[in-house]
């Protein structure tokens, strides 16, 4: 998952204007030598770990040293589906969710740039927006499977951020889809005292819920038909339901009591609900059970069309909004709430491998099997 960092016109057309290749611009006085080991994507169910040259890095540029990476579902998506949608092409690097030292600085970065200091990366802004790549392949081809990165025009809380010492690798490494459920909480304007209803207890479910609760959110439910995937969610805080096994709007009701909305229709004494399970039943039931002025969210990436009754968002005068993404603000105050220590996110961590085992990680993933989140160790 990627921010939104281009203008309106350059996100349109999906390619930032240029064409020119970054590490080919002439301004570059690139410095480099070696070999790093890489996981290559070479097409469906086809990566190979291989030791490739280091990167370069020009005077406004810093490498990164990769500590831990995260399996992504675009990751997920691409090796066992194809990459082109997601950006992620045949004979490239990919990965996009990391935590990392600085290990090496061009003499014209800012001063306040040190080598060994511990940042995450904002995946989508590690090559200069005119660099003639489209944002997927900035975002998704960025390296986190690799043991080196190069972020060309490094600057502290633009691209990268400095990591707190009480925030560990691991924890740091989750940073980009925790983003994602901040952008999503601060779209729906999530606030204490709200009741909150999340669909779908998956990475980025539970990391909207982090979110949530980070905000000072006590109440909210996780909805989801994996019983081990709800027995986390109980462990990290919320109120687990398995709507395979029930109504929920029964449940809502006899958890926060029963309302009547416009429509004169049974309603959930629920302030704000979040989408990240893209299930087409979801919008449909949740505005059946809306009250009045309730929000929803929208997370999930559709690929389909979902059929409501306008009537039905009409009576309930709903607030329906959608999330993509993430942006600085939202790295920032994720990056706050994991040093204030004040959320379980941590937890969703589930198995870590070393690189040489990416492709055994990316089989466990697809099995989906008491596993969240798999982070790649690059020190192991």
């Amino acid at each position: 998952m990627f921010v939104h960092a281009c203008s309106n016109a350059q996100w349109m057309s999906g390619v930032c204007n240029s064409s020119s290749i970054g590490l080919n611009h002439a301004e570059y006085n690139y410095k480099g030598g070696s070999k790093m080991k890489a996981a290559i994507y070479h097409g469906i169910e086809n990566v190979t770990v291989e030791d490739i040259p280091m990167p370069e890095y020009g005077p406004k540029d810093v490498i990164l040293k990769t500590v831990r990476a995260g399996i992504c579902g675009t990751d997920i998506g691409a090796f066992f589906h194809g990459g082109e949608e997601a950006g992620i092409f045949p004979e490239n690097q990919f990965g996009h969710e990391m935590a990392s030292i600085v290990y090496k600085v061009g003499e014209e970065v800012p001063s306040n740039v040190k080598e060994g200091m511990r940042v995450f990366l904002n995946p989508i802004l590690s090559k200069r927006l005119d660099c003639g790549l489209s944002l997927f392949e900035i975002c998704d081809e960025c390296g986190a499977f690799s043991q080196y990165v190069q972020v060309q025009d490094a600057q502290i809380d633009y691209n990268i951020f400095p990591l707190p010492e009480n925030v560990s690798f691991d924890t740091a490494a989750l940073i980009e889809p925790f983003s994602v459920g901040m952008h999503a909480a601060n779209a729906g304007s999530a606030k204490p005292g709200d009741k909150v209803v999340i669909f779908g207890a998956g990475t980025i479910g539970l990391s909207t819920m982090c979110a949530c609760i980070g905000k000072g959110v006590k109440d909210i439910v996780v909805v989801d038909i994996d019983d081990w995937r709800l027995e986390k969610v109980k462990k990290m805080g919320a109120v687990p339901f398995n709507s395979a096994k029930g109504d929920l709007l029964t449940f809502l009701q006899g958890l926060y009591g029963s309302l009547i909305n416009a429509a004169n229709a049974p309603a959930a004494n629920i302030d704000l609900y979040f989408d990240t399970a893209g299930v087409n039943s979801i919008i449909p039931s949740v505005l059946g059970m809306a009250k009045q002025s309730a929000r929803l969210v929208i997370i999930a990436l559709y690929h389909n069309n979902v059929e409501i009754n306008p009537f039905q968002l009409l009576a309930s005068e709903m607030n329906v909004i959608g999330s993509f993404a993430y942006q600085n603000p939202d790295i920032r105050e994720v990056i706050s709430v994991l040093e204030a220590e004040s959320t379980p996110i941590d937890q969703i961590v589930t198995h870590h491998f070393p690189l040489d085992k990416i492709n055994e990680a990316f089989g466990v993933a697809k099995a989906g099997k008491n596993v969240i989140k798999i982070l790649i160790d690059h020190e192991a």
